[in-house]
């Protein structure tokens, strides 16, 4: 397969006269949840009588009991979610390098100052029958296309069934759907609905039916194949699936560990289940008496329940749990052909079955302990986990949404800090905080450990940079920009130029007895595939070095950097890091990458590619081509180029059509005429540019779409679209 066109990098330089401006070194915010020797921090939500949250309280209102001893509250803080500054959506280019705003994919970038609330759902595909994954596909939808704002961070976990490059913490809403669309019930050895029926009922169904039409059934009919995985009326399967999803759940609040503020887990079940019931029949004086025996499936549950709250509470989260069976009957009493009932009625003076005055059908708390895990115990283990750490537990009710509206609302909180005056012994402490305010409910975590939090250490230059990479936050104390272009060879495969900008306004340029300004700093990128692991990357070590006036153009337009990965059809996510030596500023960027498989030759497109042509030079004048910040002056044209795959073929010709928008925020500027793609078809590769004056054009950020549409396609894969920004200057 033949390159048609050649899709060359080069750093555009437009002199600019700035005067640099040091920015202060980015401060991370406190943590929300901290316990040392001499103070405790704790989250609490206090709310009316209508569930809405009280935000008028005082430090006077409060009163905290540890161990049943009244605490000294020295500090309270109300963090409002909904504030004016977290409700208004963040525009993007607030974010910019050299003065000027960057791409939108770079934007989505949160850090620190910019992150409002943090949502993890994670969803017990262990649990949840096939019938209920369309609920929790809509529950988790709802979210993401109404409920989730500017500034929120948020991940959807699968306990057994993920995918790991979809399961990171995101702000990107696609990276969500894709996470989403992945979710559905599983076959799991310790799964509760999704298991086939057991080889000896497939073969009594299919003797019967034999013998309904005069024939014998097959004697394989049972095979291993076709054997229950399950076994769930086993307590230790049972106990195996509880502990699945509290070890996720707990892997979760590990990662959340690092983000500040207070966190949101939302774990959807069809049940957590601790302990189990049984029902056994004795004998008392020749007559047949029930006993219902329950066992916890752990030997120390409230060790266990414990551990994870003192867990959520030094990381700063709060566990939500929603039932997604709904509101759904359940059986509470014993069949006729339980032990003890066995086809008994009290009608007509006959024998009650459970026992002298009653009427009907014995209760049999045991059976409560079903195969579809619609149990007392189930709904419990969600309710204790939810009520531990201060959350809501949505249980009983079809109306999904309205309990995830508390869950959000809940993002409000009140935090308090005391010094205990009880001594650190290692063992977990109870906490009750109480409010002066008549019918105010106090969702508050019930304790910790007195184990004072590990105190951090410094960081080796790698660990920062790895950490840095693997943060679902971004660094901002280097500001950086980036833009992935990409084509695709012959080897199927995805040859990417990894594009960066890097703002000399944070480094710590020096002048030197030369006149020469100067600056180190190095450059990492990790190109990570769909199950986390490192699939190509770059490392280099850059020392810039300019004279006076390039030092001027480097301030006004940042430094280029070009990397380069070559992948294999697949998800992947790119993580760059730029680590400056002399103060160790960090500067981190991100961004999903989707490859096709060329080898299914269905349509695809490569990245536009954006160049300035002068045209006071004449129509031979060479395209310039756009570095990282995409900044075009006015009296350039810009001219735009692509490459088409596998578009469909009649009699070795294309039908391709294609158009252009130039848009500014929510006004189209430009709207072009849809035209004939002229570039003839050559090894499945169609290559086309188009150009447009730019000289009626403000200063300004614009985004340039170009829609390719292939009548010869069928609808589902008809249009194509690629958008990139650019920036027009005087």
């Amino acid at each position: 397969m033949k390159r048609l066109i050649p899709l060359l990098l080069a750093a555009t330089i437009v002199v600019s006269g700035q005067t640099p401006q040091k920015p202060p070194q980015e401060t991370e915010p406190q943590d929300l949840v901290r316990v040392t020797t001499s103070l405790i921090q704790t989250d609490v939500v206090v709310t009316d009588k209508n569930d809405r949250v009280i935000d008028d309280l005082s430090l006077a209102d409060f009163k905290v009991f540890e161990n049943g001893k009244k605490q000294d509250v020295q500090f309270l803080e109300f963090v409002k979610a909904d504030a004016p500054d977290a409700a208004t959506p963040r525009t993007e280019g607030t974010i910019d390098v050299g003065g000027k705003p960057v791409s939108p994919e770079v934007a989505r970038n949160l850090t620190s100052r910019d992150l409002r609330r943090v949502f993890a759902f994670v969803i017990d595909d262990l649990t949840i029958p096939y019938e209920d994954i369309v609920s929790v596909r809509k529950i988790l939808t709802d979210f993401v296309d109404n409920k989730m704002r500017e500034g929120d961070l948020v991940a959807i976990v699968r306990v057994v069934g993920g995918n790991g490059l979809v399961q990171q913490f995101t702000t990107d809403k696609n990276i969500l759907r894709r996470a989403i669309s992945q979710v559905s019930a599983r076959l799991h050895p310790y799964s509760a609905f999704n298991n086939l029926t057991t080889g000896g009922e497939i073969t009594k169904q299919l003797a019967e039916a034999a013998e309904q039409m005069g024939g014998t059934a097959p004697t394989d009919a049972g095979t291993a194949e076709n054997g229950n995985l399950d076994a769930s009326e086993d307590g230790s399967i049972k106990a195996q699936r509880a502990l699945s999803t509290l070890v996720s759940a707990g892997e979760v609040i590990d990662s959340m560990k690092q983000l500040p503020g207070r966190k949101n887990v939302t774990l959807l079940s069809g049940g957590l289940p601790l302990f189990e019931t049984s029902s056994e029949q004795i004998k008392i004086g020749g007559a047949p008496v029930s006993v219902i025996e329950t066992k916890a499936f752990y030997g120390n549950l409230g060790y266990l329940m414990r551990a994870l709250t003192d867990k959520a509470s030094r990381a700063g989260v709060v566990i939500n749990t929603l039932d997604v069976r709904g509101l759904k009957s359940q059986r509470g009493v014993s069949r006729f052909t339980d032990p003890g009932n066995e086809a008994t009625s009290a009608l007509f003076g006959g024998n009650t079955g459970g026992g002298a005055g009653s009427f009907g059908r014995g209760p049999s708390q045991g059976m409560f302990d079903n195969l579809a895990l619609d149990t007392i115990s189930g709904h419990q283990g969600l309710g204790i986990l939810a009520e531990a750490t201060g959350g809501v537990s949505v249980m009983n009710t079809d109306n999904f949404a309205s309990g995830l509206d508390k869950v959000m609302a809940r993002s409000s909180y009140y935090m308090l800090a005391y010094r205990p005056t009880e001594p650190f012994d290692g063992k977990f402490h109870k906490l009750d905080v109480k409010v002066s305010r008549p019918g105010a409910k106090v969702f508050s975590r019930v304790g910790y450990y007195a184990r004072p939090d590990i105190p951090t250490k410094d960081l080796t230059k790698e660990q920062a940079v790895v950490r840095a990479a693997r943060s679902p936050l971004a660094k901002r104390e280097v500001n950086i920009a980036g833009v992935l272009q990409y084509r695709f060879t012959a080897e199927n495969r995805a040859d990417i130029d990894i594009n960066l900008a890097i703002d000399a306004n944070n480094l710590d340029f020096i002048q030197h007895a030369d006149g020469k300004y100067r600056a180190t700093f190095d450059v990492i990128g990790f190109v990570i595939n769909s199950l986390g692991k490192q699939e190509d990357g770059f490392s280099q070590e850059v020392t810039a070095s300019y004279t006076p006036e390039e030092y001027k153009v480097a301030l006004a337009n940042g430094i280029s950097f070009t990397g380069h990965a070559l992948l294999a059809p697949g998800n992947y996510q790119l993580r760059a890091v730029v680590r400056e030596t002399s103060t160790g500023r960090l500067g981190t960027v991100s961004q999903y990458i989707e490859v096709p498989d060329m080898n299914k030759k269905r349509m695809t497109m490569s990245s536009l590619f954006l160049y300035g042509v002068d045209l006071g030079q004449g129509n031979n004048a060479p395209p310039i081509a756009l570095n990282a910040l995409r900044l075009v002056p006015r009296k350039l044209d810009l001219r735009y180029a692509a490459v088409v795959y596998f578009p469909k073929l009649e009699a070795g010709k294309h039908q391709l059509k294609s158009q252009i928008f130039i848009t500014q925020g929510t006004n189209v500027i430009f709207k072009g005429a849809e035209q004939p793609v002229s570039g003839q078809a050559q090894d499945g590769q169609v290559p086309f540019f188009g150009q447009i004056g730019l000289g009626r054009f403000r200063p300004g950020r614009y985004i340039l779409s170009v829609v390719i549409n292939d009548p010869m396609s069928d609808k589902k894969s008809q249009y194509l679209v690629r958008s990139i920004d650019f920036n027009v200057t005087d």
